[in-house]
Order: structure tokens, then sequence, then C-alpha cells
């Protein structure tokens, strides 16, 4: 299984991929207990950073996190308080420099949302690949997305949760035991 250090490197080689410079050189190993640090060029900056850390500065973004699937699928996931968030998000100069080599960013995003929707849970994903899969797209990869979800009322926790407590899920229930032992 290949697995990468996403908040390392994760989004820099989408990028590099987006660019055509494929980065396949740039995958690390892993096992279940340990992820080495991802290796990048010299000269390639860390846009996997760039982009958490750009995330995490908008504001609406109550947090973001990285992580890779046992599928093979790797993910940045942001978690924000409203529509108006994601847009804020979206109209920035990191995202907008990240979908410049992607063709460019809608005049309208969100269009089909209502104004009011939030919380909402955002992740995008791409699997590598062997060979380029995508029409048109030089990088080998063979899947890229960018999907959205609102919680369902319900749920609960203990000691945490995986979202941010600021991601309002109605009639979560905290079962933590009210005293220590």
């Amino acid at each position: 299984m290949r697995s990468i250090d996403i908040a390392g490197v994760g989004i820099t080689i989408a990028l590099a991929a987006a660019a055509g410079t494929g980065a396949s050189h740039l995958l690390p190993t892993a096992s279940a207990a340990h992820v080495e640090p991802a290796r990048k060029a010299p000269s390639q900056p860390d846009v996997g950073n760039m982009l958490l850390q750009g995330l995490r500065d908008t504001p609406g973004c109550l947090a973001a996190d990285a992580a890779n699937w046992e599928s093979g699928k790797n993910s940045i996931v942001g978690w924000f308080e409203s529509k108006q968030a994601i847009i804020v998000w979206y109209d920035s100069q990191v995202h907008r420099r990240l979908m410049e080599p992607m063709g460019g960013a809608s005049d309208e995003p969100l269009a089909h949302i209502p104004d009011d929707q939030g919380p909402i849970l955002v992740i995008a994903s791409i699997t590598f690949s062997e060979t380029p899969q995508i029409q048109g797209f030089p990088a080998p990869i063979s899947q890229i997305s960018i999907e959205l979800f609102a919680p369902l009322p319900g749920g609960a926790h203990i000691n945490g949760r995986l979202a941010p407590e600021g991601f309002q899920v109605e009639h979560m229930r905290n079962l933590a035991p009210t005293q220590q032992p």
C-alpha cells in the first residue's frame, strides 16, 4: 500500500500533477504505526502545509486535517461553519493559485447550495496510479474529487470528536462520565 503524509506533501503532489510534472517520486513509505516524513525536491515548496495553513487561516474554517485511506485515496478535509466560509476559502489567493493549472475557478461556486447552509464538511481527494488515467491530465492519477457533506442530527462521543467542537451537530451526545475515577 502506498500512503503519503498529506500535511507534508499532499497537495504538492496534486499541484505538481496539475502542472504536468508528475510526483510519484514524492511518495514516502509507511507502516500502520508510522508514516515516514515525505521527501520533496529541494526547490519544491511545501504546498501541502501551505494549503492546510491557508485553510486554517480562513475565517469560518473550523479546522483542516489530512488523511490517507486504505483504498489509496489521499485527502484534505476542511470543516466550515457555513457556505459563506467556503466561498471565502474559494476566493482566497491560496485556492486561486491551486486552481490556475486546472483551468481556473468557477464564477459561481456553490450556486446550488442555500445561503444559510452550514456547517459543511469538504473533502478533496486524489488517488495516484502508475500511469496517467484522466484524459488531458498528464499526471499519474486515476481520481480527483472535491465533495461536500452536511451533518445529520445525532451521534455520540467520549473525550473528543473527529470534527472540531465548533462544527455544530444537533443532538450530538457527549457520553463522557461526569466524574473521573
